[in-house]
């Protein structure tokens, strides 16, 4: 203690070593965040066999065919009604910026809704949503919804969404949601790119990861030889 109250420069000292936790937090963030993206491609590759389902069991907590990330076919795809749509910001696909198309479909006769991400669309196309009309079969995976984080808040009223918040959802349009929603991987709609989940972006979080960790290391190193430590 009373080696660090002779330090030449205190406020480097514990200024720098703020910064040196903020630098070593973010590389912990990245390398978990890539970490997240491995255990999430293999449990696509270990569930590729289709399931047919229903809407009713979307609801429900007991069948066993609906988990994260299985493959599914919902029933009855000509029984659906589109409620209201929304874009997704800042989706990336092959290195181009975009929407994801953010669909709320109805079942007819019944108060049961599908929440669906139909795909992507680039981002300096189809700003009005002017999409041709094709068949959706209601193919692709089931997904959970994003969770409240630091960050920009949705928008009531908006047409774009930050993050698939299911409570937000929830609130804007007034209907209870399944316990997942689904992002197709086939027959995606007219102008909409479906996105390949086996092979996603490839983000270069474990880049930056050992980048932020670099950094670090060198505010280390400053702060150590400026007040003579080392």
């Amino acid at each position: 203690m009373e080696k660090l109250n002779k330090i030449p420069h205190k406020f480097l000292f514990y200024f720098g070593f703020f910064i040196v936790l903020i630098f070593l937090s973010l590389s912990y963030w990245q390398f978990t965040s890539f970490q997240n993206d491995k255990i999430t491609l293999n449990e696509f590759k270990n569930n590729n066999i289709s399931s047919t389902i229903s809407i009713s069991d979307l609801y429900s907590s007991n069948d066993e065919n609906v988990f994260e990330f299985n493959k599914v076919v919902i029933k009855n795809s000509k029984n659906f009604t589109k409620i209201r749509d929304w874009y997704l910001r800042s989706r990336v696909n092959n290195g181009q910026n975009g929407f994801h198309l953010i669909t709320l479909y109805k079942e007819n006769n019944n108060d049961k809704y599908l929440l669906v991400n139909n795909g992507w669309v680039p981002l300096d196309k189809n700003v009005n949503k002017t999409f041709l009309e094709e068949e959706i079969l209601f193919i692709g995976r089931l997904m959970k919804y994003d969770q409240q984080s630091f960050g920009q808040d949705d928008i009531s009223n908006s047409d774009y969404l930050f993050r698939i918040d299911k409570d937000f959802i929830e609130s804007e349009t007034s209907v209870t949601l399944p316990n997942y929603y689904l992002t197709l991987t086939e027959a995606c709609g007219g102008g909409v790119e479906c996105i390949n989940l086996e092979e996603p972006y490839d983000a270069p979080h474990l880049s930056y990861a050992l980048q932020w960790l670099f950094f670090a290391s060198c505010l280390i190193i400053v702060i150590l030889r400026k007040n003579r430590i080392i």
